[in-house]
């Protein structure tokens, strides 16, 4: 199974740069849901770990919604990632298998080492590139498809 919450936390980020950059002081969980067209406890769901890493803020009442804690500029891809995945590991290997030969009795080290270097490449990457990045990449990208 596809585990969607990266994307689907990135694409409400994203959202929440944009407000932020329009002057838009907060969304609420119902416009955000409408943006990744989902329901707003699913989103709900995935804001609270981003309000725990202090990445997004909330505030409560008939007005409340949801803000980033900072400039886009400052909140890396990598927090987002660490903030929704936690410690799962990008690609998890078997460790089912008999130990019958060179193979099966050196593979489940083998590709968790290879899995931990895929881990911190993927953190190394996402590290580099800012809110304020990727609302620029997609800027560019609209502007090329019109």
């Amino acid at each position: 199974m596809i585990d969607v919450r990266f994307p689907t936390a990135l694409q409400m980020m994203l959202s929440l740069a944009l407000a932020q950059a329009e002057g838009v002081e907060r969304l609420s969980s119902a416009q955000l849901a409408e943006g990744i067209d989902s329901n707003p406890t699913f989103v709900r769901r995935l804001l609270a770990p981003l309000i725990q890493a202090g990445l997004v803020r909330s505030a409560m009442g008939r007005d409340g919604g949801v803000s980033l804690s900072a400039d886009a500029a400052a909140i890396t891809l990598g927090e987002i990632y660490k903030a929704i995945m936690g410690d799962k590991k990008l690609w998890t290997g078997r460790s089912d298998i008999p130990h019958r030969c060179l193979v099966s009795s050196n593979v489940e080290r083998f590709f968790g080492n290879l899995a931990d270097e895929v881990d911190e490449s993927v953190l190394r990457l996402l590290g580099r590139r800012t809110l304020a990045d990727a609302l620029l990449e997609l800027r560019t990208i609209d502007a090329e498809r019109a």
